[in-house]
């Protein structure tokens, strides 16, 4: 509130400056959350009752400070207003405190208390004239240094300011209504209120929607920071996944072909027969372990490029899970471990290959980890689901690592070349495998308890699950690549 006496000049108004929302915490996107042309207008209004919230002091102060330091000048032209002034500054003051005390409890609801503060503000300037019997110019005048004010330092938009305003000139016109004096016919100082209302409320709309467009430029390059830094993140991962990888594979490639030399060596030095004889299946046990790197790395890279074909087929399950636990059995050989099969699915519409695939690898991973008691493979049928078991009484998988075993070249323990050797490849063709035959893989373990691996598949394999392409090559590689597999396990008998 300003006073004014007859007289008294106007100061310059407070030109509007406008400061940047501050920065709003990131928080993950919420169903309440309304995009408009980029900008989340839920975090955009938060920021600016934030604003509101830090400014209404400094809009309190000021507007306070003006009114005290008005009361000099109205005592000097009228001694005997000190009463109600300090009665209506008094008031003014519970006003800002029960105002300020209002926005820090409903901080979702500054901007709608600020603009009731200054409405209020108004309505108390325009009694302030009655009481004194006031010039109702002079009251026009302190009105339309509020409206431009207030505006100045809190960030209302058009709404806020159109009823802000429209309080105050109603309060103008109760004081018309009470009959005071004019100097002036105040339909010129009427005029010259809207003037300023309509140039506050063009101002509030264009600070606002500069407020706007400076929020979306924020919340943009913030985005591309976050990009960036993820990006920054993967390429980090991927040069030490790169790192991993020479450093896994050359091991796991240099062991076979040194064990290979050594015994070929021995073959060229030997004399008789049964050196001959003892060598030779041990360097083609090497030669196939090698080869069995090789085709992990080539399935892996096959999967990640999505070049993998399917041959759907009518497989009948139990062999598959015999097959399976021969295999296991032949990997534990030597260890307390007995190795079960439970086959309640009779058959299943899918790739019969890929199927052994996936089984092999659970089946092989869980011999190596457990060095005494159980290896249970299992098959049933879930509704529309055929479900795959692999449960051992091994050593077992912290929590922390359920999603990151299914990554290519991770491990349990640290490095590819330990105890039970490999790279880290089975669990990531697995997890790729079942995904292209529509299915999912989960892991239930906790350390010294064992491990379940569970992996559904559909009973019959969707149609698009077959891609597109030169169908006829892929599935023509794949019964060659079965073939050779074969010929091999036919030539190991």
């Amino acid at each position: 509130m300003c006073h004014f006496g007859p007289g008294v000049p106007r100061g310059p108004a407070r030109s509007a400056g406008f400061d940047p929302p501050p920065p709003v915490a990131r928080a993950p996107a919420m169903a309440s959350s309304l995009l408009v042309g980029g900008v989340d207008l839920r975090k955009h209004h938060e920021a600016l009752e934030t604003l509101t919230r830090r400014r209404l002091p400094l809009a309190m102060a000021v507007l306070l400070a003006f009114i005290g330091g008005a009361l000099p000048i109205e005592l000097y032209f009228y001694r005997d207003r000190l009463r109600p002034y300090v009665t209506m500054y008094a008031l003014e003051i519970v006003v800002c405190a029960i105002a300020w005390v209002a926005a820090r409890r409903c901080e979702r609801q500054s901007r709608a208390i600020a603009t009731a503060w200054g409405a209020v503000l108004g309505l108390c300037i325009a009694a302030y004239y009655p009481l004194v019997r006031g010039d109702a110019n002079i009251a026009m005048a302190a009105l339309i240094c509020l409206v431009a004010a207030v505006p100045a330092i809190l960030p209302f938009d058009v709404g806020h300011q159109l009823v802000m305003g429209g309080i105050c000139a109603l309060g103008f016109f109760g004081v018309l209504a009470s009959g005071l004096p004019t100097s002036i016919p105040w339909p010129y100082g009427f005029m010259a209120f809207l003037s300023v209302l309509t140039t506050t409320v063009l101002g509030a709309r264009s600070v606002s929607r500069f407020r706007r467009e400076a929020f979306e430029r924020e919340t943009t390059l913030r985005q591309a920071h976050d990009q960036l830094r993820t990006a920054l993140g993967r390429a980090r991962d991927a040069v030490e996944m790169r790192s991993r990888l020479v450093a896994n594979v050359s091991h796991e490639l240099r062991t076979p072909l040194n064990v290979i030399v050594g015994y070929a060596d021995m073959l060229v030095d030997a004399d008789d027969r049964a050196t001959i004889v003892d060598t030779a299946p041990r360097i083609r046990d090497y030669a196939m372990s090698l080869e069995a790197l090789v085709n992990d790395l080539l399935d892996l890279s096959r999967l990640t490029c999505r070049k993998v074909g399917l041959y759907v087929e009518d497989v009948a399950v139990a062999p598959v899970l015999e097959d399976v636990a021969c295999g296991a059995r032949a990997i534990a050989d030597g260890k307390p471990i007995v190795v079960r099969v439970d086959c309640e699915l009779p058959r299943i519409s899918t790739d019969g290959m890929r199927l052994r695939q996936i089984l092999n690898n659970l089946a092989t991973n869980a011999a190596k980890f457990t060095d005494v008691g159980t290896i249970t493979i299992r098959a049933f049928r879930d509704r529309d689901a055929a479900v795959f078991e692999v449960r051992d009484t091994g050593r077992g998988i912290p929590a922390a690592q359920h999603e990151a075993i299914f990554a290519a070249f991770e491990q349990i323990a640290p490095g590819g070349h330990g105890k039970n050797g490999g790279i880290g490849l089975g669990l990531a063709i697995v997890h790729q495998l079942t995904e292209l035959l529509g299915g999912s893989v989960a892991v239930a373990s906790a350390p010294g308890a064992g491990a379940t691996f569970t992996v559904r598949l559909p009973l019959v394999i969707a149609a698009h699950a077959v891609r597109d392409g030169n169908i006829g090559e892929r599935l023509a590689a794949v019964d060659a690549i079965a073939a050779e597999r074969a010929g091999d396990a036919l030539s190991a008998d």
